[in-house]
């Protein structure tokens, strides 16, 4: 089971822009898990280290886990730059070793394409009394409704695949945590750009699915296409009062705390 059955996708875009739109959601998790002196802290699909560095700045002992090298750099020199102690390991979900008290995911393990594997492996990954934070996009949000645009011009996900979105479905979660304590509510991320056309760009950009993709969609001349489709979902949900062109919009997440219940 791995995070992303394709982790150099994740390297293709300007990821680290888009992470930091997410630190506050990040922060929002790091609260829900309550760590600080004396905990130690998991952070799976940690990417640039959001989730990991927060909790760290509480005085937690913090491993942060990634698939991906290039994001996982990214978190070690953030690490460096704030003087926070840190362990990292170049791992997947089922490969991290070790059980902490507290065991995070923020927008990671909902790319797994076994999501009944990801589950039980964060499950396995929390010690006695510990508890599992979860944050992941809705399926009826903003995320969804631009991954559906973006959708239409990529090739379809293997047969095999599950929707990361499901993560963000309580029911779902409560199905794939059942028999352990789970709490659930929905947060929401806001976004501002200077106009849907900037939204759009900045989506693009940063998705590494998209940039591996770029010189087919060009070479059939569908990039534009897909900017226009695009800039025309943030023009759906533009929240932005007047009439200057400003997009401001909030996608939706579920952040779901699970207390496991031992056998």
């Amino acid at each position: 089971m791995s995070i992303s059955s394709t982790t150099s996708t994740w390297a293709a875009g300007d990821y680290p822009a888009m992470a930091r739109r997410l630190v506050p959601a990040a922060e929002r998790a790091v609260a829900a898990a309550v760590p600080g002196p004396g905990t130690t802290v998991l952070d799976v699909g940690c990417g640039t280290g959001n989730a990991a560095l927060a909790a760290a700045r509480t005085g937690a002992e913090v491993t942060a886990a990634d698939p991906t090298p290039r994001l996982l750099a990214t978190a070690e020199r953030r690490a460096r730059d704030e003087g926070l102690p840190m362990a990292f390991q170049h791992a997947d979900t089922d490969r991290v070793t070790g059980t902490y008290d507290r065991v995070l995911t923020v927008f990671g393990a909902m790319y797994a394409p076994d999501h009944a594997a990801a589950a039980a492996a964060l499950v396995r990954h929390c010690a006695p009394g510990g508890r599992i934070v979860s944050a992941a996009w809705t399926p009826d949000g903003l995320m969804a409704a631009a991954n559906r645009a973006i959708g239409a011009y990529l090739p379809p996900p293997p047969v095999t695949a599950q929707p990361p979105v499901r993560w963000g479905d309580e029911a779902y979660v409560r199905g794939l945590f059942a028999g352990h304590d789970v709490e659930a509510t929905v947060e929401h991320v806001g976004f501002a750009f200077e106009s849907p056309l900037d939204a759009a760009d900045f989506w693009v950009r940063t998705a590494g699915h998209v940039q591996a993709e770029r010189d087919r969609l060009e070479a059939d001349g569908a990039w534009l296409a897909l900017h226009h489709d695009l800039a025309a979902v943030f023009t759906e949900w533009n929240r932005a009062e007047g009439s200057g062109g400003a997009v401001h919009v909030e996608s939706a997440y579920l952040l779901a705390v699970i207390r496991p219940v031992p056998a």
